[in-house]
């Protein structure tokens, strides 16, 4: 491990040469800067977040944690929970020598079908920015970065322009930004899109008015992977660090750019003063440079994982009090049915998906906790969730080692073509512990991007009959089963969504095979022909995914879940969508779930109405059925513990507490910014502040499914005794809150404010406040909520800046944005002015 004294970024700055200093300013490497070891400065390790923390490996590197996904710890509401799994991801940084992880995602979801929707928090900017400003102080001291600003759609990521109004860009999309800076981080991430013409990256408005003078931000912003777009345009928007290295902007680019005019000498050195202010930052972490990864697996942070995973379910419909099975079940047939059940939908895709160190399958869990109640859980699929066909690792292992060594795939790197010549000795070899192989990183840089790659393992079936195998691959590759082609991906290939969107589309072919026989794969692999040749990523090595599943009819599945159901005293139905359907490089097409899941259901629910369904995504579905189910679960991506905290809540082990961080519509049309999304040039923002509730809550407008905020107990609660005082720019409520059921449980008591005499259009009611309270039966506590000057302000496009208007405005009490329980009138003695985090001053226009 190396140790470096820890450097004086102002002394080092002047004994830098103009190249070292250019050098500072781009990566090293997918996750390193550059070094100056003369200088005494080190690789500064970054790696994905914000759920978990990868490391440096896409493949082969050292299992992690799995947190719930954003949207999965928003519905918690607890802030003191996001504050404690910050901290427990700091220690995954420590253990992985990273300096820098890469969260949280901190953008506010104007669009259900938005590809990484699962990754930010919330619609709301006050609880977006709460959560992510706890989750910063959990992580800060091992250095935190988010996305900013507006990156709401994956289509044409790069290139599209968010057209937006100026006070809703402030209101709802910069406000989650302005609270996370009151943790003062230490680096911020540019968004790869354009806002209202320019690239976040080279937005002078956005970087240096908005973020470093209202703000208040002092440290280093980098690019998000391939998101810079110009070498000095970048440099004066104050962009310090291009990521990834090696220099594809910058390097002799600025060279030319100082030579030209275009810049000077005082640019790139507050640039590099930045970097190295940085780099002295996480010297003074105490995190090893260049570390080994390790990875903790503690009963603590199984613990965390297995609270945190609770707190990401929410029940949304109990009708008949069905749930907790467990003081009801009275005889020992449980049918467990559904694509969702015997795998684990733990995260979203992109980089927000990881190795994890573990995982509990909602089959495993409810097994287990029936068999300690005497009951016996029997299993079918239903329907088949699969986007393309599953991975094949489960029934892949070694070609040479055997089953021994893990499961995974041998892959021997040429820079000849072995099949023409047998006498070829390969490159380098290595062995990927996955059937999903990206060659982006753990490959020495002297081997040839452009080459060949023979890819072996041994594939095993579990079951007899046919088999349908799938190959998708980023560059042209055929697959092979006993020395028989049975799939060719190298002629005729489409675009499709794989490996970041820069590969072939999948494509499949059939096998009779018998179960516990063994087949030898090999997929023969090149990568000289780029299907994409618009992919940032087109000079990288591409990559191979194998897929494979028994192919089953349909009807049948269908036909078999039912009479399952039919002859089962309970039935638990397990749906929804993983991360093939929600992820990073591409948008949903529409809220719908896969393909045959809503048939299934229905024909359950028809025979069994008393049947419970657990739905697990990332962000809301449509449920045409919703209204002849009496049981619905929604269980975000919860990480490790998911399928375990699904059993948690049907078992009554644990009381659900989660609230919807989202609102969930009855369908796609329903949301005020569904014409407006995934425009292929300009994506205008035309719906304003009407994001989420805002427009769903308003008379005339479509109403929601289940509300913002929604979500049941298994015991009750009562709110009394709301008083407010008023306080100059700002109010203290009080209120008083029992238990009044038979079960310990919490409750999130939520504080909307709604503005009696609007001077100008605003919400019916906006969040303002919120806090979670645990509660014994028969139990009572006095809680007091401040809020402050925020609260009672809107953006004025006039002033330039926040307003808070004197006048009376209503305290909204509320366990949803729908159902508010106690109300309570408040005035405000004076007018005031503030921008960013400034305190506000009291200022009268002549206009209001």
């Amino acid at each position: 491990m190396a140790k470096f004294p820890i450097i004086d970024p102002e002394a080092v700055l002047t004994q830098l040469s103009t190249e070292e200093k250019i050098a500072l300013l781009s990566g090293d490497d997918m996750w390193h800067t550059v070094p100056v070891p003369r200088l005494g400065v080190p690789r500064v390790r970054c790696s994905d977040g914000p759920n978990g923390v990868r490391g440096t490996a896409w493949t082969n590197g050292a299992p992690a944690s799995c947190f719930p996904s954003a949207t999965g710890l928003a519905a918690s509401m607890d802030v003191d929970l996001a504050k404690r799994i910050g901290e427990a991801l700091g220690e995954e940084c420590r253990a992985r020598g990273v300096h820098c992880l890469l969260g949280p995602t901190t953008n506010c979801q104007r669009h259900p079908c938005g590809g990484r929707g699962f990754e930010s928090f919330s619609e709301d900017p006050y609880l977006c920015g709460h959560i992510a400003l706890a989750w910063i102080e959990g992580v800060q001291s091992k250095k935190v970065m988010t996305y900013f600003l507006a990156n709401e759609q994956e289509y044409l990521r790069r290139s599209n322009n968010s057209v937006i109004d100026e006070r809703t860009m402030h209101e709802i999309y910069l406000e989650p930004f302005r609270i996370q800076c009151k943790a003062r981080p230490s680096v911020f991430m540019s968004s790869y899109n354009r806002v209202n013409g320019l690239h976040v990256a080279e937005h002078p408005f956005l970087l240096r008015k908005i973020l470093r003078q209202d703000f208040e931000f002092k440290g280093m912003i980098m690019s998000d992977w391939s998101g810079t777009y110009s070498s000095s345009e970048a440099i004066i928007a104050s962009l310090d660090l291009e990521m990834p290295g090696p220099a594809l902007m910058r390097g002799s680019s600025l060279e030319r750019d100082i030579i030209g005019g275009k810049l000077t000498n005082d640019d790139i050195d507050e640039c590099v003063l930045r970097v190295l202010h940085y780099v002295r930052e996480a010297q003074q972490s105490g995190i090893d440079f260049e570390k080994e990864e390790d990875t903790i697996n503690t009963p603590q942070v199984r613990a965390l994982l297995r609270e945190a995973a609770d707190s990401a379910v929410v029940l949304l419909k109990n009708d008949q009090g069905i749930l907790p099975i467990s003081s009801s079940l009275t005889s020992n047939k449980i049918a467990v049915i559904g694509p969702n059940a015997k795998i684990a939908a733990y995260a979203g895709g992109g980089s927000a998906n990881l190795a994890p160190t573990y995982l509990v399958t909602p089959l495993e869990a409810i097994t287990k906790d029936a068999e300690a109640l005497g009951a016996k859980v029997e299993y079918t699929i239903g329907a088949d969730s699969s986007r393309w066909t599953p991975l094949l690792t489960p029934y892949i292992h070694h070609p040479v080692n055997g089953k021994a060594a893990g499961p995974g795939v041998q892959c021997d790197f040429y820079d000849q073509n072995p099949w023409e010549n047998s006498k070829i000795k390969p490159l380098f070899s290595k062995f990927n512990n996955s059937a999903f192989s990206y060659f982006i990183d753990g490959i020495p840089k002297e081997i040839p991007v452009r080459g060949y790659v023979s890819l072996k393992t041994v594939f095993t079936p579990d079951e007899s009959g046919i088999w349908e195998l799938g190959l998708g691959v980023a560059g042209q590759a055929d697959l092979y089963l006993d020395g028989k082609k049975i799939i060719d991906n190298s002629t005729d290939q489409k675009e499709g969504l794989l490996f970041f969107n820069t590969g072939a589309e999948e494509r499949t072919g059939e096998v009779q095979v018998e179960a516990g026989k063994e087949y030898q794969v090999e997929v023969r692999f090149s990568n000289f022909k780029q299907l994409n040749a618009m992919s940032p990523y087109t000079g990288r090595r591409g990559g191979i995914r194998i897929g494979g599943k028994k192919k089953r009819d349909a009807k049948e599945e269908i036909e078999k879940a039912v009479k399952l159901a039919k002859e089962s005293d309970v039935t638990i139905v397990c749906i929804g969508t993983n991360s093939e359907w929600e992820s990073e490089a591409y948008d949903r097409e529409d809220m719908k779930l896969p393909p045959g899941t809503d048939e299934l259901v229905s024909s359950i629910l028809d025979v069994n109405p008393k049947a419970i369904i657990v739905n697990q995504s990332g962000m809301p579905v449509e449920l045409p059925w919703v209204e002849k189910a009496s049981t619905v679960l929604q269980a975000f991506f919860g990480g490790n513990e998911c399928g375990q905290a699904i059993s948690d809540v049907i078992f009554g082990k644990i009381n659900p507490s989660g609230k919807l961080p989202v609102t969930w519509s009855k369908k796609l049309e329903d949301h005020a910014s569904d014409k407006n999304f995934g425009h292929p040039i300009n994506t205008v923002y035309e719906e304003g502040l009407n994001v989420g509730y805002r427009y769903f809550d308003r008379d005339n407008n479509p109403k929601s499914e289940f509300s913002f905020g929604h979500g049941l107990s298994y015991t009750s609660f009562k709110f009394s005794e709301l008083s407010v005082r008023s306080e100059k720019f700002g109010a203290k409520i009080n209120f008083k809150i029992e238990n009044t059921g038979k079960l310990p449980g919490s409750e999130v008591a939520q504080i909307y404010i709604h503005d009696l005499s609007p001077v100008i259009e605003r919400p019916e009611h906006e969040l303002a406040g919120m806090k979670k309270v645990f509660l014994q039966p028969g139990e009572s506590k006095e809680i007091t909520i401040t809020l402050d000057h925020k609260a009672f302000s809107f953006y004025s496009t006039q002033e330039k800046a926040w307003i808070g208007r004197k006048g009376e405005y209503e305290i909204r009490l509320g366990i949803s944005s729908t159902k508010i329980v106690l109300s309570k009138p408040v005035f405000v003695e004076n007018s005031f002015k503030w921008i960013g985090l400034q305190q506000p001053q009291v200022y009268q226009p002549a206009w209001l």
